[in-house]
């Protein structure tokens, strides 16, 4: 047993990391005192680590890119959790956000859309969801708001993605774009095409 300098109890010696710049060869704070400690600098040094982290991203687009993903993937519950908070805390920006994309959505709109076919496309993608557990989206193929073009809001330009291919996706893919191919500098980081599965309505 040996005793945490920091919180004063006696542990075993599992509960210690190893370090052999000890004599005893492990640290002399407990590994719980360890991670209370880094948690407190990191509060302490939010400022900080934000700004060397956004350094990081802005040299490392892809890898911060591949690291997001992978994240995501391993805690879709966390990721949803924390976003259904924010949406609870910034409301305004949340009904801006809404907002904007249904005015798109308007202005996006044909007369001849058929709003019944449209309307099924959403209730299959709430069915798929509900039977499969996964997060469910209706993409526009071509997407509402673009740089370089923009679709329309009918049922000839929707399908139903997963949630993650459909956030991978964003703005930035359809189908038939040579001309992003041709300029990646048209977008403000490296354009990667999405890994995407289009599920049978």
């Amino acid at each position: 047993m040996f005793e945490c300098r920091r919180c004063g109890e006696s542990k075993p010696i599992a509960a210690f990391r190893a370090d052999v710049r000890y004599k005893r060869g492990v640290a002399s704070w407990c590994v719980e005192c360890h991670r209370s400690r880094n948690s407190e600098w990191a509060k302490e040094n939010r400022a900080r680590l934000t700004a060397k982290s956004a350094a990081w991203r802005d040299a490392n687009p892809e890898a911060a890119k591949t690291s997001d993903k992978k994240y995501k993937t391993a805690n879709r519950a966390t990721v949803a959790e924390k976003y259904a908070e924010w949406a609870r805390d910034n409301r305004d920006k949340r009904r801006a956000i809404d907002a904007r994309r249904k005015a798109a959505k308007r202005s996006a709109t044909p007369k001849w859309a058929n709003e019944r076919a449209i309307a099924a496309v959403y209730r299959r993608a709430v069915e798929i969801q509900r039977k499969s557990g996964e997060r469910m989206h209706v993409d526009h193929i071509v997407p509402l708001q673009s740089p370089i073009v923009c679709g329309l809001h009918c049922e000839a330009n929707l399908q139903i993605l997963r949630g993650a291919e459909n956030e991978a996706k964003r703005n930035r893919w359809w189908p038939d774009m040579p001309e992003a191919h041709r300029q990646p500098r048209l977008f403000s980081e490296p354009v990667a095409k999405p890994v995407q599965e289009t599920l049978a309505l």
